[in-house]
């Protein structure tokens, strides 16, 4: 009987240590709906500050994102601008220096919506059809570079990316384009910014 007792212990240590080691460690994923980094930029045509969330797509071929923008009164020169802005991004290729930063040129088009009262959507009555067309959305055009840094052991962040963009808005461009008035250098910006991987 105190045999018995003896080895019942060990065999159920083991059976339990056997099913423990098989089960591995636990990785909890995360919803499909929480973004994969928080962003921020500086100026490029969507506001002289932004913020936002974004989500790396198809295997990461593509950056989507949904950003706030606004340009105060000071910088505006009228009245505050408040901007929601759509933007994807498509890096062109990967080139990795050293053990954990990566380079890639980026290029991309953003959707924007002034939310403000001085734009429209559509034409308003006092003006004739066709007259004008609406001035609340703009797309802009953009390229350049972004370099992305692993974080091994941080806890907070998984990485960083750090980028710079020259663009242009659409209608900046047209302008350029058809008329001598405005040259072609003149309607791109540069832009700055950063995004936080969770």
């Amino acid at each position: 009987m105190k045999i018995k007792n003896i080895l019942i212990l060990p065999i159920m240590l083991l059976l339990f240590n056997n099913i423990l080691a098989q089960e591995g460690p636990i990785i909890k994923e995360k919803s499909w709906y929480v973004p994969d980094y928080v962003k921020t930029q500086f100026a490029g045509n969507i506001g002289l500050f932004s913020v936002g969330a974004g989500y790396q797509l198809f295997d990461k071929v593509l950056y989507s994102e949904l950003l706030y923008g606004f340009v105060p009164k000071s910088a505006s020169k009228a009245e505050n601008i408040h901007l929601i802005t759509i933007k994807n991004t498509f890096p062109i290729y990967r080139k990795k220096i050293g053990e954990n930063l990566t380079i890639t040129p980026i290029a991309g088009v953003a959707t924007t919506l002034d939310i403000g009262t001085t734009t429209f959507t559509t034409l308003p009555s006092l003006y004739p059809d066709g007259y004008y067309v609406p001035t609340a959305f703009h797309f802009t055009f953009f390229g350049g570079v972004m370099v992305h840094k692993d974080f091994k052991k941080s806890k907070t962040f998984k990485g960083v990316d750090f980028y710079a963009e020259l663009g242009t808005v659409e209608t900046y461009l047209w302008y350029a384009i058809a008329t001598k008035e405005v040259n072609l250098i003149d309607v791109f910006s540069t832009s700055i910014g950063v995004n936080f991987y969770f």
